[in-house]
């Protein structure tokens, strides 16, 4: 009897665990439809390490594109202005926000999505979302999306013993935004990552002098707009991270394996033995996922 008991018990917790990660993939699946369609604007703070920075942000949605202004409120940087390319692009660092990659329904594989306790943000009411990674090869996400528009008001990037590497949280947040030309005289375009099919990354892959013998599960080739940069890229769909090769001649000395962290992003720089190169991963990856890349790199002979 006790033992029917428990069965039905484990039975109900493993059904209540897969509803709850369906209501999460639907909040990512409302998060990414509200990008491309609302227009919004307010003020955010981003808080990267111990430095806190304030910005007056406005998002449009004109003819189907995506324009994104983000003006300093405390410092004399200029302007940045993000447009929106197609569906299938890959902004790095801003995959989580954006969803765009096509990959949405693999994540899973890779990311464990639950919904955690409501909350307020901007005096909004907040549906919290995470997105904790199965492996120790992935950052985790911690989102706080708008109730109404499920805009995320709050973003927390985290390591893997839950440390906060960088938040982005809105002060102020008002739905709708003036119609003007979102492009600004000192404004720049961000640039965006292609997704590349498996066809195409064989082909690139093949025509490279050199390529990581490993890569995590779940990553795939991007193409990065930078044709003269001897780079590959790689994304789950959440995370990015991109490797460099460059020869050892650009050093003024001799060059030793170094990294270098700033909030979410990590560089990991290794010499490659018996070789006149260096190889450098950078991303929004945890440090030993950079390291072991980046001695997986190989020049073909």
């Amino acid at each position: 009897m006790i033992k029917a008991q428990l069965w039905r018990l484990l039975a109900l917790c493993l059904m209540a665990g897969t509803v709850l990660a369906d209501d999460a993939r639907q909040w990512l699946e409302r998060m990414s439809h509200a990008h491309r369609e609302m227009s919004y604007q307010g003020v955010i703070s981003y808080q990267v390490d111990d430095r806190l920075s304030s910005y007056k942000f406005t998002h449009r949605v004109v003819d189907g594109s995506e324009f994104e202004e983000l003006r300093p409120l405390d410092s004399d940087s200029r302007d940045l202005v993000r447009q929106g390319h197609s569906i299938h692009c890959v902004h790095p660092a801003e995959q989580l926000l954006r969803n765009k990659s096509g990959q949405s329904g693999s994540l899973g594989q890779y990311y464990d999505l639950s919904l955690g306790k409501p909350g307020r943000v901007a005096g909004r009411d907040v549906v919290t979302l995470n997105i904790v990674p199965r492996d120790v090869f992935r950052l985790s996400y911690h989102l706080s999306l708008d109730a109404m528009t499920a805009i995320p008001l709050k973003t927390e990037t985290r390591d893997q013993g839950g440390q906060v590497l960088e938040r982005f949280q809105f002060m102020l947040f008002e739905i709708g935004a003036p119609q003007k030309s979102p492009v600004a005289a000192n404004a720049r375009e961000v640039s965006h990552s292609d997704v590349v099919s498996a066809q195409a990354s064989a082909e690139i892959l093949d025509d490279m002098s050199w390529q990581p013998a490993w890569i995590p599960d779940g990553f795939t080739l991007a193409q990065s707009g930078e044709a003269a940069v001897d780079a590959l890229s790689y994304t789950d769909g959440i995370s990015m991270f991109s490797v460099f090769m460059e020869s050892t001649d650009k050093f003024a000395k001799a060059p030793v394996a170094s990294s270098m962290r700033s909030g979410a992003t990590v560089s990991y720089t290794y010499p490659i033995p018996g070789q006149d190169y260096v190889a450098t991963v950078m991303g929004e990856v945890p440090l030993l996922t950079a390291e072991q890349v980046a001695k997986s790199v190989a020049v073909k002979p």
